[in-house]
């Protein structure tokens, strides 16, 4: 780990990578680059006015956190857990008064991937040297007193190792393991920056990184998977909350999305059709069918993705179920209608942008699972027809055990049952579009 010392108090507009580039020329191909978020912070403007008094301060911080929050995860005193807009849960939304002027606050960059990558490209024309990029900023972490340096942003490395199915030198199998990689990159770069030297950049030599587009995402955990999504407190009153929803709780928006969707969806299936005015009745009966805590079953949203040409079909194995599903999950709070949720659970298990989801269903499906709820339900199944941008590359998500395109006509050993038949659908509704 080496310092990068002699770089100014960065202001907006600053040529972040020619200072550096001039106070460390010796950066060699394969370097990392650390860079902490303050510097990018300033140079990219994202400073607020202050009072210079305490008490103005301390108000213009208060505000400014508000704006940078879109969930709280939990309040103790004057202190609170939030989650950004980054997606980051950290304290304080990243607002910060410290190594900044009196009159100003730091606001977190707008989006650190997108940083790090500017700055990669541009360190690579100062220099001619390829490198990566992680733009740090300091966290406290559950249980453990101290704050270390986490990656917020990264380009040219892969954020997180993943050794899952590997053998460690016992020869067993690796069941959860994965490495935060760029997190630990961060931590150890700050042992050459420290708190208090002025120096915002240092270098971390003899790691070889490996790109990997996903940048810093890779190591957000996604909700589903967070077992401490709020603080005690927090979960408690939620907890409260979802076991009195049954007396009085109002339906969510995307309820009435459902309602409509099913009432205007007709089909020349009998079985479908009849399914779909199943589904509809359930729906009608129970104003929380469309969230995972109804018992009895509630709805999903899939997508069944095919390339354009209709020729193959992406396929996920799902972790639960231990078969190739197409890709699909949980309505969350968040979605205001069924085509959203599916459109959003797509993305998020094939990492590609720009899928474009027919808005009548395709398919519908009814099946026993136990899902995230932890006990033996139904899911209610709503699939869309999705196609994807020409050439693109999916990358699976953590709740995959694999992600691969499969030939229409060569469908891999272990799908689910009801496969073929939504293939069958979606390559001919495919081929009505053409």
């Amino acid at each position: 780990m080496i310092p990068v010392p002699g770089l100014p108090d960065f202001r907006p507009g600053d040529d972040l990578a020619g200072a550096i580039a001039a106070a460390a020329p010796w950066i060699e191909d394969g370097d990392v680059v650390v860079v902490t978020s303050k510097a990018v912070s300033k140079v990219e403007g994202r400073l607020l006015p202050a009072p210079a008094d305490p008490a103005g301060r301390e108000a213009a911080r208060q505000r400014a956190i508000e704006a940078e929050t879109v969930r709280v995860v939990a309040t103790r005193g004057r202190t609170r857990i939030v989650e950004t807009p980054q997606g980051l849960v950290l304290a304080a939304a990243g607002v910060d008064a410290s190594n900044v002027r009196s009159g100003e606050l730091a606001l977190l960059p707008v989006d650190p991937d997108a940083s790090a990558r500017a700055l990669r490209d541009e360190l690579k024309s100062a220099l001619g040297r390829t490198v990566a990029v992680v733009v740090s900023d300091t966290m406290g972490r559950p249980w453990r007193t101290g704050v270390v340096d986490v990656a917020i942003g990264a380009a040219g490395v892969r954020a997180v190792e993943d050794l899952r199915g590997a053998t460690d030198t016992h020869g067993l199998r690796l069941e959860m393991t994965e490495v935060a990689v760029a997190d630990e990159l961060a931590a150890a770069a700050e042992l050459a920056k420290g708190k208090l030297t002025a120096v915002p950049v240092a270098v971390v030599r003899g790691l070889s990184p490996v790109d990997d587009p996903r940048g810093s995402r890779a190591l957000l955990r996604p909700s589903a998977e967070d077992l401490f999504r709020l603080g005690t407190a927090e979960a408690v009153e939620e907890g409260r909350r979802a076991a009195l929803s049954d007396v009085d709780a109002p339906e969510p928006p995307v309820h009435a999305d459902a309602v409509g969707l099913l009432a205007g969806w007709h089909d020349r299936d009998p079985g479908q059709e009849s399914l779909g005015q199943a589904l509809l009745s359930f729906l009608l009966a129970r104003p929380d069918a469309t969230r995972r805590a109804c018992r009895p079953g509630h709805l999903t949203a899939s997508a069944l993705v095919l390339d354009a040409a209709g020729e193959h079909v992406l396929l996920t194995l799902h972790k639960r179920i231990g078969a190739w599903v197409n890709l699909g999950g949980h309505i969350e709070p968040e979605d205001d209608t069924v085509l959203a949720a599916a459109t959003r659970e797509a993305a998020e298990e094939s990492g590609i942008d720009g899928l474009a989801l027919d808005p009548d269903p395709v398919y519908l499906s009814a099946h026993p699972v136990t899902c995230s709820l932890g006990i033996p339900t139904r899911h209610l199944d709503v699939t869309f027809l999705a196609v994807a941008p020409p050439g693109v590359q999916p990358v699976r998500s953590h709740e995959s055990e694999d992600l691969a395109w499969f030939p229409v006509g060569a469908l891999p050993d272990g799908v689910v049952p009801d496969l073929p038949a939504l293939l069958a659908r979606g390559l001919a509704r495919l081929g009505g579009r053409g």
